[in-house]
């Protein structure tokens, strides 16, 4: 994989794979998780869902692979979708185990 496929796939499809590693370090290193409530559970995945493809563009304009700082269509919308998407697709999937 490419670097930019690597950041392609950051930005978009993979958010959910990376965050979900990311969340499984922080299970696994930092016995407090356990003890927050579901509410800051989902806000701190909420916040992973929008930083990983943020930091994945961010990355990719700053090489020149793709877009353009000002390029709001291009750019940043699909940071915000990606987001969206990947924090809803996660809440559906689990929503039996919130309530």
């Amino acid at each position: 994989m490419s670097w930019s496929e690597f950041l392609t796939y950051a930005a978009g499809p993979g958010v959910n794979v990376i965050v979900g590693a990311l969340l499984s370090v922080v299970v696994e290193y930092w016995p407090a998780y356990d003890a927050l409530e579901p509410k800051w559970k989902r806000l701190g995945m909420a916040g992973l869902c929008l930083l990983v493809p943020f930091l994945a563009t961010v990355a990719a304009v700053a090489t020149g692979e793709f877009g353009a700082w000002g390029d709001w269509a291009t750019t940043w919308w699909p940071v915000l979708l990606s987001a969206f998407a990947a924090f809803t697709g996660a809440t559906v999937a689990h929503i039996r185990k919130l309530a």
